[in-house]
């Protein structure tokens, strides 16, 4: 009987060794390691275009407003990385979102965007960008 304690004794700690051991310390930055998902976050923040990049793909920014995870650059200027799934609107004076295209973005612009940020690195890359209404602008209902 008391090979029998000791035998499931040792299974037991087996099964909870093994999965641990394969889990990692929690410092990997592989798919599925622990420590990834807080390498990077979702950012959302509003500013001022002060730069547009088309053929680098960057839109730099000066933050205004940000979540919690870019709220770190707030009155700083960042460079948000655009691609070709990068998705672009504008605020209509109807309170409706269109579609537009990077070249529509100039420099003075007010802009919202979301997307991941690297805590690490600090690289923004951009999700959403939309172009907000002209500070003054009346919304018709």
């Amino acid at each position: 009987m008391r090979k029998l304690i000791v035998l499931a004794a040792v299974v037991a700690l087996a099964l909870v060794a093994v999965p641990a051991a394969l889990a990692g310390n929690g410092t990997g930055t592989g798919t599925g390691q622990g420590g990834s998902k807080a390498a990077v976050a979702n950012y959302s923040l509003s500013g001022t275009v002060t730069a547009v990049d088309a053929d680098n793909g960057v839109v730099s920014v000066t933050v205004r407003k940000a979540n919690k995870a870019a709220r770190a650059y707030k009155g700083k200027t960042v460079d948000l990385a655009v691609t070709s799934t990068t998705l672009y609107y504008e605020r209509t004076v109807d309170g409706e979102r269109v579609a537009v295209s990077l070249a529509d973005i100039s420099v003075g612009d007010r802009i919202t965007s979301s997307g991941k940020l690297v805590k690490a690195t600090g690289a923004f890359s951009a999700k959403r960008i939309t172009i907000a209404l002209p500070i003054g602008t009346c919304l018709t209902n």
